[in-house]
């Protein structure tokens, strides 16, 4: 589906794979690092367009970006929940995949959510 983050990092980060408009990227980042401890973001992919027709029938360019939060394991609850409530305060977010701890990535534990179980928060 998505590629997973292109770096390697602490075996006890867990990591969710998100889309949004590229434009958003430093409102997210900044958001999450304003929290102590809770996670980082990184740009994986800013340059993926899409291309929008409006009504007169002629299109516009939509960026869309793709980027990798990680977070420590103790802290997933918490990054799904400001997921949520940023993404009711009209951040256009949706929660591409999930990647978990190192520790925890066999077949049986591994966990994919989908926007749908994003939606429920």
């Amino acid at each position: 589906m998505f590629p997973p983050p292109s770096v390697s990092f602490a075996p006890d980060m867990g990591c969710f794979g998100l889309g949004l408009p590229a434009a958003q990227i430093v409102l997210l980042s900044w958001i999450v690092s304003e929290y102590d401890g809770l996670g980082f973001v990184k740009t994986e992919n800013a340059a993926v367009e899409k291309y929008m027709g409006n009504a007169v029938g002629s299109s516009s360019k939509e960026r869309e970006a793709y980027v990798s939060l990680f977070f420590p394991e103790k802290k997933r609850d918490d990054v799904l929940e400001l997921l949520g409530v940023l993404k009711n305060e009209g951040l256009e977010i949706a929660l591409l995949f999930e990647l978990p701890p190192s520790p925890y990535t066999s077949k049986d534990s591994a966990k994919e959510r989908t926007l749908e179980d994003f939606d429920t928060l």
